[in-house]
């Protein structure tokens, strides 16, 4: 699909918005803007277009050892923009989420420049399902994983299956052969990464002064954006370095500590941390399979002894996605935060399509009921149009948080 010159112009204005607003609120620290850089790079579409990447993972749910290993960085693929999404036009599905849709209209973009990539497509939902169906119906090469809806011994041998088939796929199409060797270095590598992303949120939750939460998310984030996985780990350990060496104290706890969760937040859109920021309140922590990823993943030390079943193991029974019928991971992460940290309340965001995350709207409500913890529902997608609307609600909830800690006799 040959792209107009005022679409690629509205690409390249959504992104250019967040990047200034998120300079405007720069933390003190060098490094942080070098993370900035890496994500513009990784959305440009100049890059994208001289860029012919072997392996293109589109959503996170892979383990991309499994890509390293095969001596390539892997390119993933998101969604999260408003502009790609209207690229897919009538072709995408009436009820596709907002996720898929950017996803199938940057692939329609860049179409010409991956021809010849492996694609590969965690079917996470019936919108990653029939996004498999429209890219293969394009011409690309799509491999899917298919993830078994329940967790039990049956459904972990069918996804260890899943993934074997995929290492088959990958070998093909770069000709070489997985070893035990290359999977072991494959793993400690991103195991050191993993690392740093947990030290990272480790000290900002000691420190929630010095980077707001859009730049701890946009951090985070630029893991799936770096090309040189040593050279982001290593940039990322000296910004913990320095947080870990300020001397910025813990504020007083205010009423306006919320716990984030739902459906997954992509770069550009930040609409929904900007709104609960603007408001006056503090995402004291943020859960969703990316972020549940990062704090589960392998420790350095557990890579030595590494197999293909145990790192499948690992990963399925710690994924929190939306796949699950019951999503007890989701549950349990959820749980330990709200038992660790001193949440006021819970936003609950769930994009417009997405509706296998309203199935866990109840479980999670009965777990903050128990705790006394409110939980506010928002539905939304990528557009603008109801930013107001969504902003005296969440003014009202700010309001109403601040009500209970004045009746505690805390003050605000």
């Amino acid at each position: 699909m040959k792209l107009q010159e005022k679409e690629v112009s509205a690409y390249e204005a959504e992104h250019q918005n967040i990047a200034e607003r998120l300079m405007r609120e720069m933390p003190p620290f060098k490094e942080a803007e070098r993370f900035l850089e890496l994500v513009q790079a990784h959305f440009s579409l100049a890059v994208r277009r001289v860029q012919h990447p072997k392996v293109i993972i589109l959503g996170s749910g892979f383990p991309e050892e499994l890509i390293h290993a095969f001596g390539i960085a892997p390119y993933w693929v998101l969604g999260g923009s408003l502009q790609t999404g209207a690229w897919a036009g009538e072709l995408a599905p009436r009820d596709a989420d907002p996720v898929s849709r950017s996803i199938l209209g940057l692939m329609l973009g860049i179409e010409e420049s991956v021809r010849d990539t492996l694609i590969l497509l965690p079917i996470v939902s019936d919108s990653t399902r029939k996004l498999a169906f429209l890219l293969r119906r394009e011409g690309l090469k799509v491999h899917t994983l298919d993830i078994p809806p329940v967790k039990h011994e049956p459904a972990l041998f069918k996804y260890e299956r899943q993934l074997e088939l995929c290492v088959e796929a990958i070998s093909a199409h770069t000709g070489k052969h997985l070893t035990r060797r290359s999977l072991r270095n494959a793993a400690s590598l991103v195991a050191q990464a993993h690392d740093e992303i947990r030290r990272f949120l480790r000290l900002t939750e000691e420190r929630p002064t010095l980077l707001s939460a859009p730049w701890r998310m946009l951090t985070c984030f630029s893991y799936y954006c770096a090309d040189d996985l040593p050279k982001w780990t290593e940039l990322l350990a000296r910004l913990n370095d320095k947080i870990g060496a300020s001397h910025t104290c813990k504020p007083n706890r205010t009423s306006g500590n919320v716990l984030l969760i739902g459906s997954p937040i992509y770069f550009p859109n930040y609409k929904i941390p900007f709104l609960i920021q603007d408001v006056g309140l503090h995402v004291a922590a943020h859960l969703d399979y990316t972020v549940q990823r990062a704090t589960t993943a392998l420790q350095i030390e557990e890579t030595a002894n590494i197999t293909l079943s145990t790192l499948s193991r690992r990963f399925y029974q710690a994924d929190c996605s939306g796949s699950y019928a019951k999503n007890r991971t989701l549950q349990t992460a959820a749980s330990e935060l709200l038992n660790r940290r001193s949440i006021d309340g819970v936003v609950y965001c769930v994009l417009k399509g997405q509706i296998e995350y309203d199935f866990e709207l109840e479980r999670l409500e009965m777990l903050c009921g128990e705790r006394n913890i409110p939980v506010f529902r928002l539905e939304t997608d990528y557009n603008q149009q109801d930013v107001e609307q969504l902003r005296i609600r969440m003014e009202a909830f700010s309001e109403m948080l601040r009500q209970r800690q004045y009746q505690k006799g805390v003050a605000v």
